[in-house]
């Protein structure tokens, strides 16, 4: 029997729940076709909004806040009650925080996929979109903060804190990562805000993704798993320990620091690029210290887990895994020397499935699994071990596939010719048509689709189990065990009560954080930045007055997603030879936003005039001169809309 305290959230976790799968279904579905699209490039490409330039940056969006947020979300107000022991505070609000944000992430994403995107990498969501999820996740944060804020002479437990602090900066974040809000704020002190220009879109874009996945997937996933694998060992609370505090700690601090990771040479101020690699080893402790200390709670009680034989904790095995590798990737590509190598390869789309699909995802599968009884069955169990197999192994091929594919094709770009120099073109071309690109590509599409089979195993058992039963109360029930029972861990780690993270500690690191990050990637970068005059290269031409055909076609090339395939950025390595000059930052002073590019599934485009240019027919017809070419004709395009295309791309100096 459900409690009176846990069914005050009992139906905004379900609702949560469910619009969470929902997403993740799609947004799996919609990423798997996007890899057969890279192996058959005109696939489903004579209509735009399920182009590839459109429907990959959709799919993450669905997956990042659809998928991840919505389900965090859900797991905090499934925890909260519990570990308060108290009603959740304002339940009318929360369900309409959790309308908006669904309406407006939905929104979002069809956007994205009709056109409508901002072209900046996570930010693409319309204004409109972002401003029902900002007022979504106030509404959110009112009602978990005020629930997580009544104290009532307890101590409260390492869960709490994490929690706290992710449902605060998550608001903050979201604030601050949105252009249009932060322009609002920006122009009381600038007429023209330098936030919104030139390279600064770029670090806003990155501290944003470092931000969101430290800050907020780490902090919450970590918050779940503290209140989830006591659970699950037969454990009713977890008191806070040494290593609890040095985690809760150093994990929001270094991670929302290491946001230049993937601009390694790029056009950013080399002194950030050195406090990203100095934050990115910094983040190897705190995140070792929540490995160790889950681990050891679950070692501690052996003999419980070997009888009960729970999946959930399988689950929490793995995703203690993935979340070491996270880090570790990061600091790799951090690093100059391999940044170097992997920078624009397939890398970075491998670091950001782990992300997306992996610790944080496989934590939220093994809430899931806990906290559905339906799901205990012999049946279930099956259905369980299937899904659970198809997406490590799905995850595994796929992620392989794209770290070794983006290695291999670095280190060929800088290996040079016959003479050991470079020639123009040679790095791209070389690996865009060898047999292992193919290799890795073929590879890459298995392991999604085996992941989209996963999901929709899961999504449909979910759906006819769950949400379809005539016993909807049974749905998140408690296990009678452990509702308000079972022993406290770890009380001989026992940290004084002063070191525990209170209201107080939580907003004022919250806001030390905040400060500091809006210093680095706003302030200290514009003024370098206004300090810095325009170059030859970002002459009257780039400045783009509205209806001008270079214009017109700028907003085309967001519009198709051709950044998240074309560069338009040469790096001082040996890579990037012969493609012009080094870009600098004042190349890009009259960009809003920057376009430097995920990575080269295509060439770079910075100086393309210079080197042949683009014509209409590569457009229309990519593959008549260059066979090994996977981009999608662009037929769907009328004349005027190519020719202001080819106007841009050739006007890039």
């Amino acid at each position: 029997m459900i409690s009176e305290t846990a069914a005050s959230s009992q139906s905004v976790a379900r609702h949560h729940l469910a619009a969470s799968l929902g997403f993740l279904i799609v947004g799996v579905a919609m990423l798997a076709i996007a890899s057969v699209q890279y192996l058959s490039a005109d696939l489903l490409s004579g209509w735009g909004p399920i182009s590839y330039g459109r429907l990959r940056p959709a799919a993450v969006h669905f997956l990042m806040y659809g998928w991840l947020t919505l389900g965090l979300i859900g797991a905090m107000y499934f925890a909260v009650p519990r570990l308060t022991g108290e009603k959740l505070t304002d339940p009318i609000v929360a369900r309409i925080g959790f309308i908006l944000m669904s309406i407006g992430y939905a929104i979002g994403g069809v956007a994205i996929l009709a056109g409508q995107s901002e072209g900046i990498r996570y930010l693409e969501a319309p204004p409109l979109a972002d401003l029902m999820v900002l007022l979504g996740m106030m509404a959110m944060a009112h009602s978990l903060a005020r629930t997580l804020s009544r104290r009532n002479g307890r101590r409260r437990s390492p869960a709490e804190w994490f929690m706290l602090a992710a449902v605060v900066w998550l608001v903050g974040l979201h604030f601050i990562g949105n252009l249009t809000m932060l322009s609002l704020l920006a122009t009381l002190f600038w007429s023209q805000p330098p936030v919104l220009h030139g390279i600064n879109t770029a670090l806003l874009a990155g501290f944003y993704k470092a931000g969101i996945t430290g800050m907020w997937f780490a902090t919450a996933g970590a918050g779940v798993m503290y209140f989830l694998v006591p659970r699950l060992v037969g454990l009713a609370h977890f008191r806070a320990t040494r290593m609890s505090v040095v985690g809760f700690w150093g994990l929001g601090i270094a991670w929302a620091f290491t946001g230049t990771a993937e601009l390694t040479f790029t056009a950013v101020p080399d002194w950030l690029e050195t406090i990203g690699v100095m934050f990115s080893m910094a983040l190897l402790l705190p995140v070792a210290t929540i490995i160790v200390d889950l681990n050891s709670t679950i070692r501690s009680r052996l003999e419980v887990v070997r009888e009960k034989d729970r999946p959930s904790l399988r689950l929490v095995y793995l995703g203690l895994g993935l979340f070491a590798a996270l880090p570790v990737l990061n600091l790799w590509q951090a690093l100059r020397a391999p940044g170097g190598i992997i920078g624009f390869t397939d890398w970075v789309y491998g670091t950001e499935l782990l992300v997306l699909l992996g610790a944080f995802s496989v934590w939220l599968f093994a809430y899931v699994y806990h906290v559905a009884p339906p799901m205990v069955s012999a049946d279930a169990r099956r259905v369980q071990q299937w899904h659970l197999w198809l997406t490590l192994g799905g995850l595994a091929v796929a992620v392989f596939a794209m770290l070794a594919g983006g290695l291999v094709a670095g280190l060929t770009w800088g290996a040079g010719g016959s003479d050991g120099v470079p020639a123009v073109g040679d790095g791209f071309e070389s690996t865009a048509d060898a047999m292992w690109n193919y290799g890795f590509a073929i590879a890459r599409m298995v392991g999604l689709m085996t992941i989209a089979v996963a999901q929709a195993l899961l999504f449909s058992y979910a759906t006819v189990a769950w949400f379809l039963s005539e016993d909807r109360d049974a749905v998140l029930a408690l296990d009678p065990e452990l509702d308000g029972g079972g022993q406290e861990v770890n009380v001989e780690l026992e940290v004084p009560e002063s070191a525990e993270p209170g209201w107080l500690r939580v907003g004022s690191i919250a806001l030390v954080t905040g400060v500091a990050v809006f210093l680095m990637v706003v302030v200290l970068p514009a003024q370098e930045a206004e300090s810095a005059q325009p170059t030859i290269l970002a002459d009257e031409s780039r400045i783009y007055v509205e209806g001008a055909d270079v214009t017109i076609g700028r907003d085309i090339y967001v519009r198709e997603g051709c950044a998240y395939c074309h560069t338009q950025a040469v790096r001082p390595i040996v890579t990037d030879l012969g493609l012009g000059p080094v870009s600098v930052a004042g190349d890009y002073a009259h960009e809003q936003p920057v376009l430097l590019g995920v990575a080269r599934m295509g060439p770079d485009l910075k100086h393309v005039a210079s080197r042949g240019g683009v014509t209409a027919e590569q457009l229309t017809e990519p593959r008549r001169d260059r066979p090994w070419s996977t981009m999608p004709s662009y037929e769907h395009l009328s004349q005027s809309e190519i020719a202001a295309l080819v106007s841009y791309i050739n006007g890039l100096r």
